[in-house]
């Protein structure tokens, strides 16, 4: 602060309280966001997924049953599977009643009259399975996904600027505002390229949906209660809305219903957005200090804090100050995260440490559609890891530090996406991939925390924004990841385990934060950012 009088302001919880109603209530209203981020996020898959067995539609066989059209008109290859791609061309067709089984001279012809597909392992139609996004256009799927994610990478950028510019709130607002719309146009949507600008719209909406009201939050509540509030959102509303989302889309039957059904509750989003008080943290560092400090007075009166009107005018007078003095100095933004080599190691560090998890938390995500099992059942139980994944946090980190519990977990990680690519069981796999999903998810959230407590005030959203920019662009490879499956069906897994390595040693150079005070401005985070191995 300017002078040693406003040192007893520069924490201004200890006045209105550090986890009172207030901040109570802005936990709450978490919890609705983290439950249809986990919409956002995962939704699209349920859109574009395909059954694992398909084949060619044989008109003269539509009426037999499954068994009968594979042993009668469709190829096999030399792993013994069916091929997928194409069928026997036999003239005379199949009325020979005497016919039971193909024979392998006959001519084999590419699929020329669409695909049948496995109504056993998914009984709704999605947008590949109507458009046939398979064999040769099996990787337009990947594409809309690519379009999801280069939109979230843009919404992050434009959102992070306007939430240290504009407010929380706006961006919030407005993220929000874009999921709501792209969703109701991805119902509308009939080909692949309308689908794939509703998705990238939605894609802009993806991380800003939540991390604007997460910063808000843990910006306003006390050091030993931000692990708390940090992980309680994610670990109770995002797991319930992951794990019901593979059923809303069974209920829906239809992935135009169910594209509706994801996207109109964001209406309640938007309209709590409007309600919810700006971050007085925020409006105190960007100078708009009669505002904060009106949040404050709202605050302690909530939380039942009597405050001298003595203290609320030297708390003005003091934040004043900073502000005129931050602004003759000069003007801020994420770029000067760069600036120094001090800051530039830690932010590079982040930087990829978040380009891995993301990375490998999205292959995780997708893998549990390779195991063979039943897709549904497979993903709720991948999903209800998000539970334990965000309590364990709030038991260990406070106690033991970010930096190990976060390596601890990528090199446990490691071990699970190895274990999946060496099983052969299907649900042995299936079980290591889950556990291996269960680590890298508490990694995503101690990461999440971490970064929010590390990065100062004045550049917070931006800084937070860059980071999952690029979390973004580490996530837009994984369903190319998933996609080399067809060529080697343990490599997604093999991957993650050679990232999860790499980003255990990278976590060694990032600065502990356990019991630290955020940082309000650049130069008292860079007194913090220490690259120790300790």
């Amino acid at each position: 602060m300017p002078s040693e009088d406003c040192e007893r302001y520069k924490d201004f919880l200890p006045f209105i309280g550090e986890f009172g109603a207030f901040q109570k209530w802005l936990l709450v209203c978490m919890m609705p966001s983290a439950f249809l981020y986990s919409f956002t996020y995962f939704g699209q898959i349920f859109m574009i997924i395909v059954p694992k067995d398909y084949w060619c539609r044989i008109r003269d066989l539509e009426t037999s049953p499954k068994d009968q059209q594979l042993a009668l008109a469709i190829p096999k290859l030399k792993t013994g599977d069916f091929d997928k791609c194409s069928m026997y061309d036999l003239k005379s067709g199949w009325d020979d009643k005497n016919i039971t089984h193909a024979n392998e001279t006959w001519p084999k012809v590419p699929c020329s009259n669409g695909w049948t597909y496995d109504k056993d392992q998914l009984h709704y139609s999605t947008i590949a399975t109507e458009n046939n996004w398979v064999c040769d256009d099996l990787v337009l799927g990947t594409f809309t996904m690519t379009a999801f994610f280069v939109g979230s990478m843009i919404g992050c950028l434009v959102l992070g600027f306007v939430a240290d510019h504009c407010g929380r709130l706006w961006a919030f607002l407005l993220a929000n505002t874009c999921s709501l719309v792209g969703g109701c146009c991805t119902a509308l949507c009939k080909d692949f390229y309308s689908f794939t600008a509703a998705r990238f719209v939605v894609g802009m909406a993806m991380n800003n949906c939540f991390i604007p009201i997460y910063i808000l939050t843990l910006e306003n509540v006390g050091v030993k209660y931000r692990t708390l509030v940090g992980n309680l959102s994610l670990a109770l509303a995002f797991t319930l809305g992951g794990t019901l989302l593979p059923w809303v889309a069974y209920w829906s039957n239809d992935w135009r219903l169910f594209a509706l059904v994801i996207s109109l509750p964001v209406t309640f989003l938007i309209v709590m957005g409007i309600i919810l008080p700006e971050s007085p943290s925020w409006l105190l560092s960007v100078g708009k200090i009669d505002k904060g400090v009106k949040v404050l007075r709202k605050a302690a009166r909530i939380n039942n804090k009597t405050v001298s009107e003595e203290d609320w005018s030297e708390l003005r007078r003091c934040y004043t100050l900073q502000y005129i003095n931050q602004q003759s100095e000069k003007t801020i933004s994420c770029v000067d995260l760069f600036k120094r080599f001090r800051r530039c190691c830690v932010m590079m560090v982040l930087i990829t440490f978040w380009m891995i998890i993301a990375l490998v938390y999205d292959v995780h995500v997708r893998a549990v559609f390779l195991m063979g099992t039943d897709t549904f059942l497979t993903f709720s139980l991948s999903t209800l890891t998000e539970f334990p994944a965000g309590i364990v946090p709030m038991f260990l980190v406070d106690r033991v530090g970010r930096k190990p519990v976060a390596m601890s977990v990528m090199i446990l990680c490691a071990l699970c996406s190895l274990l999946a690519a060496v099983l052969p069981g299907k649900w042995d796999a299936a079980i290591a991939a889950i556990f291996g999903r269960l680590f890298i998810a508490i990694g995503f959230n101690v990461g999440q925390q971490w970064a929010t407590e590390i990065i100062p005030t004045v550049v917070r959203g931006q800084g937070i924004a860059v980071i999952n920019v690029m979390g973004c662009a580490g996530a837009l490879l994984g369903p190319y990841v998933i996609y080399t499956e067809q060529f080697y069906h343990a490599f997604p897994m093999i991957a993650n385990t050679f990232l999860s390595i790499v980003a255990a040693g990278l976590l060694i150079l990032l600065p502990e934060t356990n019991n630290e005070v955020l940082p309000q401005s650049l130069e008292e985070a860079e007194q913090r950012w220490t690259l120790c191995c300790c």
